[in-house]
């Protein structure tokens, strides 16, 4: 096999190219080739355009560079979608394209990923091997991502370099032209009140929201309703001009169960056996009409809740995204093993409403979820059921992904950034092996400390097995007890006195807190616990958490710890509702 000598005894042998008039990812593909391969070898290769002469063999970057385009066929360029790229030797040169610059910088990282080692862990934590030359093997490597919406919906996961090196085109990530841009959503939420806001139209026309019991409130829309209709056709109209940069537009129901139940959507909703059905006929309308603003938008609907069933008649226009929720769901084994135990199951229900919506749709996306809601610092251990599922779900014919964590600003510590390099990796290949992401992550991240952590991680990831877990436990839920927390606990303190630094050791006691607010919440006697608490609360400030239970203020928080055991009793709770956009 011919290796390509690109750096040896201290020389670059190569000059990294790119097009005359090529785009910004394109360029910064070449310069991150540069940064990291100079990084690894202390050798700095060349870069410039195809407006210079050919000085050396040549890392090519983009086909539409020097002759790239008589090196590779118009079906290979074409085969690679919005994201795909090939990594390939050809002659002396090697090639590095996809058929959009995103897909072009994703091929560059994938260069450095296999041949210098390059990882990008967290949004500051990445790793390169030390390396004296740079063979590389002669190549034909092709890449296309098993998900075409692919987003790790964690605060520390919208950084935009990050989401570019693990290649997540993540919404809410700040992913510039320059790093590849992104699948960008005006509103990926719920924006039926965005749509015809109560406060400006409820006094004078309560027959626009949902009809419950022969009342009109202002819960949901009333779908069948045509001014309804024609109000929400024009915002998503001004939407659209007015944000030129987003492809896709929300128009879903409310976070609510209040459907419309006067007679004419309820008639609806009869005719296709679902509440889909409204909701899906509402939607179609709206994408037609956004179809004839801007031929390639896309309008984005929920199957969430009284919406999961699809419709029996009406199937979603080719521009509509349908996003499957499953709330209800568990999580403590795969939803197809617990499927096949419960098949009354809210997880079994899930998975068949995946296939009945992929038998009427191209542009499926799920809505998935990876952390416990209620407890955020409670160990929510679905590190391998999470491969289990994204892999279901790439082979019945979902094409969008989204697992959301915790977005609050302060973050989170219950593994968030692992989980986040888990779900990038599986969103792009869902048959990486997870036992890998985490040894590379762990050793990666928590140094000396890793064997404990990745202990810890097998402990709490064995103990919901055959049990119910799912994303509003308390910590008194029955898969962690004191004996196992006692041992996290001993774990975490190995580890923090195995660490090499002052920076590993930092990383490991912010997951620590995880384990301590557990040892915390378990405490039975009402004094001792509050001491407790407000000893936590000073750590977890100094690590600057913000929220510690979903959209709640923290000393609220902190002072239902205090008040009750596993912190259950909430009656006075205030949530704090925003939306992150």
């Amino acid at each position: 096999m011919k290796t390509y000598d690109v750096i040896s005894k201290g020389k670059a042998h190569y000059h990294i190219v790119g097009a005359n008039f090529s785009k910004p990812a394109e360029r910064y593909a070449a310069s991150e080739l540069q940064k990291y391969i100079y990084d690894s070898t202390d050798t700095f290769i060349p870069y410039h355009s195809d407006r210079c002469a050919r000085r050396s063999p040549e890392i090519i970057i983009g086909y539409k560079t020097r002759n790239a385009e008589e090196l590779v066929t118009a079906e290979e360029i074409e085969s690679l979608g919005e994201e795909g790229f090939i990594i390939k030797t050809l002659g002396e040169d090697i090639l590095i394209t996809g058929k959009t610059p995103r897909g072009t910088l994703y091929g560059a990282y994938e260069f450095l990923r296999r041949f210098i080692g390059f990882r990008a862990f967290t949004k500051s934590v990445e790793k390169y091997d030390r390396k004296e030359e740079l063979l590389i093997p002669e190549c034909n490597v092709r890449e296309v991502p098993d998900f075409e919406y692919r987003d790790a919906y964690f605060r520390y996961a919208f950084d935009g370099a990050f989401c570019a090196k693990n290649r997540l085109n993540t919404t809410l990530g700040d992913v510039s032209a320059e790093k590849g841009g992104n699948l960008k959503f005006y509103n990926c939420h719920h924006s039926f009140e965005d749509l015809v806001p109560s406060k400006t139209y409820f006094d004078t026309h309560p027959e626009y929201y949902s009809e419950r019991g022969g009342k009109r409130v202002a819960r949901q829309l009333c779908l069948s309703n045509p001014d309804v209709l024609k109000i929400s056709i024009e915002c998503v109209k001004k939407w659209i001009l007015e944000n030129p940069e987003c492809r896709v537009f929300s128009v879903a129901q409310s976070d609510n169960e209040d459907y419309c139940d006067c007679p004419a959507c309820r008639r609806v909703d009869e005719e296709e056996g679902t509440h889909a059905g409204s909701v899906i006929r509402f939607v179609n309308k709206v994408a037609e009409a956004a179809e004839s603003v801007r031929p390639d938008v896309l309008i984005h609907t929920f199957a969430y809740t009284y919406s999961r069933i699809a419709p029996k008649k009406t199937k979603p226009r080719e521009n509509v995204i349908v996003r499957l929720c499953n709330i209800e769901c568990e999580w403590g084994d795969p939803f197809a093993l617990v499927a096949k135990r419960a098949p009354e199951s809210a997880s079994a229900r899930f998975l068949e409403s995946i296939d009945d919506w992929a038998k009427i749709t191209d542009r499926l996306y799920v809505w998935d979820y990876s952390v416990n809601f209620r407890h955020y610092l409670m160990p929510f251990p679905n590190f391998y059921t999470l491969g289990e599922n994204v892999r279901y779900y790439r082979d019945h014919g979902v094409k969008g992904l989204l697992e959301q964590g915790n977005f609050s600003y302060g973050g989170d510590a219950a593994m968030g950034e692992l989980k986040s390099y888990i779900i990038a990796n599986l969103a792009w290949c869902a048959d990486t092996d997870v036992d890998g992401l985490i040894k590379e992550f762990t050793d990666g991240v928590y140094g000396l400390g890793a064997p404990y952590i990745r202990e810890y991680i097998k402990l709490v990831s064995d103990a919901p097995r055959g049990k119910r877990m799912t994303l509003f436990d308390d910590p008194d839920a029955g898969y962690f007890d004191e004996a196992l927390i006692e041992r996290a606990d001993e774990l975490f303190r190995l580890a923090e006195a195995a660490a090499e630094s002052d920076e590993v050791r930092h990383r490991i006691e912010r997951e620590h807190l995880s384990v301590k607010y557990m040892k915390t919440v378990f405490i039975a006697d009402d004094g001792e616990r509050a001491r407790e608490a407000d000893r936590l609360y000073k750590e977890v400030k100094s690590f600057r958490l913000t929220e510690i239970m979903e959209r709640m203020p923290l000393e609220d928080s902190f002072a239902y710890m205090k008040r009750s055991r596993f912190a259950k009793e909430q009656p006075d709770r205030v949530t704090l509702y925003y939306i992150v956009r």
